[in-house]
């Protein structure tokens, strides 16, 4: 109480400090008539004096000053059971974690302006105290106990130096603990450090902006599982100006260095990356009502260390509007791209036009062609073209809309006696579908596959799985591993091609519906496509034709929903059929309770090749989530999710997602409280894991008040 005292007084004196840029006026007597004041002007071939200097009328202003007390306890149950083959049968083994963590905490946080909030703004929170760690362990081998002690400090930091000026500048650092909860696995905790600087000008000709950027973060299992940590950071510099030429012609600039590390999940694989990235962009825009354009494009990325991607690119378009209706586009590109001592040169030009012929009828046509050189590997031409025709009219019923699109594509390759590369080629991971990669013959060595940022690295049978199917290369994610179910990826790899081969390629997409007023919606979708190629070689490339259709119905109503869709794909790959079904709706909605309710549904039948048995896969997602609102200091929420997956060639699944919270909040004071369960449940093992949380807070406020900003 008396710390808590001394501080209010030292705060109160520095916010009651006399201006400092002010001296005290002279005392008047109060008998004393008023005079009136006295004119004074500058002489008449004097020019006025400067301006007078801002003042100040407080050193400092404190807008929120408190104290904040907290203790956090959780406890981790996690139990793996796995099936082990031995040379004289099955045998069963069971291993346990448990894991105790306690953190009392003192902190502080305030926020105001240094002598005004022209000048400066500050937000500032500290937080420090001890924590303690128990750690148990049981299974085939003797068990194991551990007990840790440490101590805890985070801090989040931020000033703002001239908000309103021409020239404002901005320092920050904060570092934060925080949960990373994940499907039908484990929550990891995270660690993440973040400092940087940010100094901005502003002006309506130019404008320029100069920042640098430290990121740390890391991961950790609370189970004590070395295969989910891993730790990654990033060092970033940035230099940012727009140039506004006049009203109609812009050109920006733009520079930026990186420097990242990665370590991956409890290995010691690591990745160094340093990139060099700049780009220069002018914008014209001109003819009527400015809504032609041209526009040029010049950028540069050098990187170094692992996994490093160098291009080079220069590009530039002009779209021509000739009328309301009519408009063309003309492009040229070149493209330089470099990935592992493997280099690629493009050279690509199109042209193409839109006309409307109505609100509802739009066509347009595309016509493109590219050269292609690569050194040590096989060189490519493509020609093709592209057409669409797209119709959305409302009428008596709701609105109708179709789309028609056709494609054509011939390719020649040459030199194959070399090989390819194919760099960052998107794939989307679909649960329970492999997918499947554009080339033939990939050297399943050279696969790299990141996220979509290219800031993660995925690996091999730790994330995901490659198989050969024939010719071609299906990749299919791990459910134990960190691709998440519908992520997309992408994929950098190597593909043979040993003689030359030309092929053609022709595909017709249509896509017809109507929207009801009523809430039905039925729909009807389908894609053919065609390949035909001729080889002058003794290995044989095999043509991917495509014959898939989509027909279904989604109905949506107020507080739910449902859809259902029946899709046959006759793939030369991997031939199916499939049912999907899905729906979501508001179970209960009374008062301050609500309770959500969605389900999705799918069950393939793989009809087999000469490469793949016949197999049928069912995948089946059911989810709850609760809410209730008590008064406005009480809430209470319950989340939960079920998977199951039954495939006849990867055996059955259950995965269990379970999660409860609680917060209440009297005053000054907070108590939140959360609870997880997960269990993944594959063939040949079973993993249970059970958490819990409990934070409590309590803030003594000492100044807080309003700011009048």
């Amino acid at each position: 109480m008396r710390l808590l005292l001394s501080a209010s007084v030292l705060v109160a004196t520095a916010c009651t400090l006399p201006a400092w840029s002010q001296t005290a006026a002279p005392a008047v007597p109060a008998t004393a008539e008023p005079q009136p004041e006295a004119e004074v002007r500058p002489p008449p071939d004097e020019p006025p004096g400067p301006a007078a200097a801002p003042t100040y009328d407080r050193l400092l202003e404190i807008e929120l000053l408190e104290l904040q007390l907290g203790f956090e306890a959780s406890y981790d149950q996690r139990s793996v059971t796995a099936q082990r083959r031995r040379a004289f049968g099955t045998r069963t083994e069971r291993q346990n974690n448990r894991s105790r963590s306690f953190e009392e905490t003192l902190g502080v946080a305030t926020r105001g302006a240094l002598l005004d909030e022209r000048f400066a703004l500050f937000d500032i929170a500290v937080r420090g105290g001890l924590s303690q760690d128990y750690f148990a362990e049981t299974g085939r081998w003797p068990a194991r106990r551990d007990h840790d002690d440490g101590g805890l400090f985070e801090y989040d930091l931020n000033l703002t130096l001239f908000p309103r000026g021409k020239v404002s500048a901005t320092a920050y650092a904060q570092r934060l603990d925080s949960r990373v909860p994940r499907a039908f696995q484990p929550s990891l905790d995270r660690t993440r450090e973040r400092y940087g600087t940010v100094l901005t000008l502003n002006d309506r000709v130019v404008s320029m902006r100069f920042s640098f950027e430290h990121e740390w973060e890391e991961l950790r299992s609370r189970t004590g599982s070395p295969y989910d940590d891993e730790q990654r950071g990033r060092d970033t510099f940035r230099y940012e100006a727009t140039w506004n030429l006049d009203r109609n012609q812009q050109l920006e600039f733009r520079y930026e260095y990186d420097d990242r590390s990665e370590r991956y999940a409890g290995t010691r694989t690591r990745f160094d990356t340093y990139r060099h990235y700049l780009t220069l962009n002018h914008l014209l825009r001109f003819g009527r009502d400015n809504r032609s354009s041209w526009e040029n494009l010049l950028r540069l990325q050098d990187e170094s260390g692992d996994l490093s991607r160098d291009t080079a690119e220069a590009s530039s378009r002009l779209r021509l509007q000739w009328t309301d209706q009519f408009s063309t586009d003309f492009r040229a590109q070149w493209l330089r791209d470099a990935f592992q001592d493997l280099e690629a040169e493009t050279w690509r030009g199109e042209v193409g036009a839109a006309y409307r012929f109505s609100e509802a009828l739009t066509a347009s046509a595309q016509l493109y062609g590219l050269q292609q050189q690569q050194n040590a590997n096989a060189d490519l031409s493509e020609w093709g073209a592209v057409a669409d025709l797209s119709y959305s009219q409302k009428n008596d019923w709701g609105r109708f809309s179709a789309n028609v699109s056709y494609n054509h594509a011939s390719i020649q390759t040459r030199n194959g006696d070399r090989r390819g590369i194919v760099i960052a080629e998107a794939v989307s991971m679909r649960d329970p579908q492999a997918s499947y990669l554009a080339k033939q013959n990939v050297d399943h060595f050279s696969l790299v596959v990141t996220d979509a940022s290219r800031t993660r690295t995925y690996l091999r049978g730790r994330d995901y799985v490659a198989l050969r199917i024939g010719r071609f290369t299906a990749l299919r994610r791990l459910a134990t591993g960190a691709i998440a179910d519908r992520e997309t990826v992408l994929v950098s790899y190597v593909y043979e091609v040993y003689r030359d081969y030309a092929l053609d390629r022709d595909r017709f997409d249509v896509r017809i519906q109507q929207a009801f007023d009523f809430g039905l919606t039925p729909y009807y979708a389908g894609s053919l496509q065609e390949e035909r190629i001729t080889e002058r070689g003794f290995l044989r490339y095999e043509p991917r034709d495509v014959n898939r259709h989509r027909l279904g119905a989604t109905y949506r109503r107020s507080g739910w929903s449902a859809g259902f869709e029946y899709e046959y794909n006759d793939d030369s790959i991997d031939p199916y059929q499939a049912l999907h079904a899905n729906g979501d709706v508001v179970l209960w909605a009374r008062g301050q309770n609500q309770l959500d309710g969605k389900t999705t549904f799918s069950h393939f039948w793989y009809d087999g090749t000469r490469y793949l048995d016949a197999r049928d896969a069912l995948l089946l997602d059911v989810g709850l989530n609760y809410r209730h609102l008590l008064t406005q200091q009480l809430e209470a929420s319950v989340a939960t999710l079920y998977r199951f997956e039954d495939d006849s060639f990867y055996g059955v699944t259950h995965g269990v997602d379970v999660t409860a919270g609680m917060e209440w909040r009297i005053g000054y004071f907070t108590l939140l409280f959360e609870a997880e369960y997960d269990m993944l449940d594959l063939p040949g093992s079973r993993d249970n894991t059970m958490a819990f949380w409990l934070k409590l807070r309590r803030d003594f406020p000492i100044i807080a008040k309003k700011a009048a900003r």
